[in-house]
């Protein structure tokens, strides 16, 4: 017996699992259309925090509208159920994407920032805060279109505080800097954030990585965030400017709001940007005039000096003040404490998945079933187990669900097309379940062929499902298809066309098939009218056929190509 919430929306089955909510995918009859449903957990509908964030979500989201922005279609009651309907986006995640792919083209990357800049700043102009911008919360079209989802957290303006759990939400690996320290989130958070996700664009993975979540934060706060460009010096300068500016640990240093972001993501590609320099927030000292009185400077040594003690106790007190602020934090969110009987989880991976639930079983451990990623891989054979999470060597409590990604093929890696035909890439392409973009440009090679891919030659992708590539390409330039070619013999008909990359069919007529005019200035075996005419301008292009006409001295009609 199907299954409905509302009245209305008929589960067909469960496509995700939170902590607060379960996703399912349902279908709504009278706009006959997929959906996805939220449904907040019911042992949760209790606990009035949960619930009031749950609203907090609902009223968010259904303020906002933008192309790159989950939408959101209704928002009710069903008894005890909670629910908000949305978008149902066939698709992956950005990070499934990177886990496939690898590190994204900077230019590629670019394009995908733009799209979730945008979406952040119809989320802030409606004065909503995200607060857990992280590349799992960002959903691909198959089309390629980047949608922001998840706004679980989202703090709109005037909304009350939640307890001190909330207040450390979102994943540490892309946690602003000031939100480790207890500090409210801001616009600037969320910019933080987003700047991480491109970070792990450019790089395949985020920066900061550590044993535990509070030496993750500690990093966020005080280490410095590793230069793309030294990972790949294709990056343009103005590129890794974005991401200095994003992520500086001083909100004071960082973009302003994301409009600011937005414009330096318009331009940065641009020629005069490229080589931009590089944008520094180090302080940097103002030399001393030459006549500076000696006294001035005695005085100024003597006070300094009086204040060094002073300034290393207090630099010393703030930083274990810090310290212990993020521990109690971390500590009353759950991230730490409350140990119990732990086990190491073991190897997994080259194990099937039955093979990985016994194993783990002798540990009283389990696999999480709904939560097994299926993705290409470099190396691991289909259906063998590529990672585990929790990790192989780390430590958890008995009981605990581990979740498992499962290769589920080869990689397959593309040519180089740099060189050839545009048509005949567009077909061999089209062929390996690829989407192709043509794009034609003016060039000095040859007209028709391929002088850039978007995607370069050895790139990963998943011939499974459409791909989508860009082929850039000489343009093609005009002719005119000269009048002398009438009465030239077929051999040098043959030699003109093959010069110009022109293709050709030769057609016999009977002599009375032409006029007499059309006869004029001919003999058999010889040219006496084209299609298109004589005279007229004609594309170079490799589909441009040009169809001749003769007749031989016995007059047969036939035709010969």
């Amino acid at each position: 017996m199907a299954e409905y919430i509302g009245n209305r929306y008929e589960i067909i089955k469960l496509i995700g699992r939170g902590g607060m909510a379960d996703v399912y995918l349902a279908y709504d009859p009278i706009l006959k259309r997929e959906v996805a449903i939220k449904v907040m957990k019911s042992d949760m509908a209790d606990d009035d925090t949960a619930l009031e964030r749950f609203k907090r979500e609902a009223g968010a989201v259904t303020k906002l509208s933008h192309p790159n922005i989950v939408d959101v279609y209704d928002v009710g009651d069903d008894g005890d159920k909670h629910y908000i309907v949305m978008e149902y986006v066939k698709g992956h995640t950005l990070k499934q994407l990177i886990k496939k792919r690898g590190p994204i083209p900077y230019k590629e990357a670019v394009w995908m920032m733009k799209q979730l800049a945008g979406a952040l700043m119809e989320a802030h102009r409606n004065k909503v805060i995200h607060r857990d911008v992280k590349s799992q919360n960002v959903l691909i079209k198959d089309d390629g279109t980047i949608k922001l989802s998840d706004f679980g957290i989202a703090l709109a303006n005037g909304a009350m505080q939640l307890t001190h759990k909330d207040s450390v939400l979102g994943s540490v690996h892309y946690l602003a800097p000031e939100l480790s320290k207890g500090k409210p989130a801001t616009m600037q958070s969320d910019i933080y954030s987003l700047g991480i996700v491109f970070y792990e664009l450019l790089t395949g993975d985020v920066p900061y990585k550590a044993d535990t979540p509070v030496q993750v934060a500690l990093k966020h706060i005080k280490g410095h965030i590793p230069s793309v460009r030294s990972f790949d010096p294709s990056i343009p300068q103005s590129v890794e400017n974005i991401l200095i500016k994003a992520t500086a640990k001083n909100p004071a240093d960082r973009y302003r709001n994301i409009a600011l972001m937005l414009q330096d993501l318009n331009i940065c590609l641009k020629k005069e940007h490229l080589h931009d320099p590089k944008v520094s927030f180090e302080k940097k000292s103002t030399p001393h005039s030459e006549d500076v009185h000696i006294s001035q400077l005695a005085e100024k040594k003597k006070v300094n000096k009086e204040k060094k003690a002073f300034s290393v106790i207090f630099l010393l007190a703030a930083t274990l003040f810090s310290a212990l602020v993020l521990i109690v934090v971390l500590f009353l969110s759950g991230v730490i404490g409350n140990k119990t009987k732990m086990v190491t989880v073991p190897e997994l991976k080259n194990m099937s998945v039955q093979e990985a639930k016994d194993t783990l079983a002798t540990l009283n451990l389990e696999v999480d079933d709904s939560r097994i990623s299926w993705v290409l891989s470099d190396d691991i054979e289909k259906d063998k187990i590529i990672s585990s999470n929790p990790g192989a060597g780390e430590q958890v409590e008995i009981g605990s669900k581990v979740k498992l990604t499962v290769s589920n093929g080869l990689y397959s890696k593309i040519g180089n097309y740099v060189g050839y035909n545009y048509e005949d890439a567009k077909k061999e392409l089209i062929a390996l379940n690829f989407n192709v973009r043509t794009v034609p440009v003016d060039s000095d090679v040859k007209p028709g062929t391929v002088i850039e891919q978007s995607l370069p030659e050895g790139s990963k992708y998943d011939s499974s499902i459409n791909n989508e590539i860009t082929l850039t390409y000489s343009k093609l330039s005009q002719m005119i298809l000269p009048y002398d070619l009438k009465g030239m013999d077929i051999g040098q008909l043959i030699s003109f066309f093959d010069e110009n990359s022109l293709k050709y069919e030769l057609e016999i007529k009977p002599k009375d098939y032409f006029s007499e005019e059309e006869l004029k200035d001919t003999a058999a075996d010889t040219l006496v009218k084209t299609d298109p005419e004589l005279g007229s301008s004609i594309t170079l292009s490799p589909d441009t056929v040009i169809i001749c006409y003769y007749y031989d001295e016995s007059g047969s009609e036939a035709e010969t190509e």
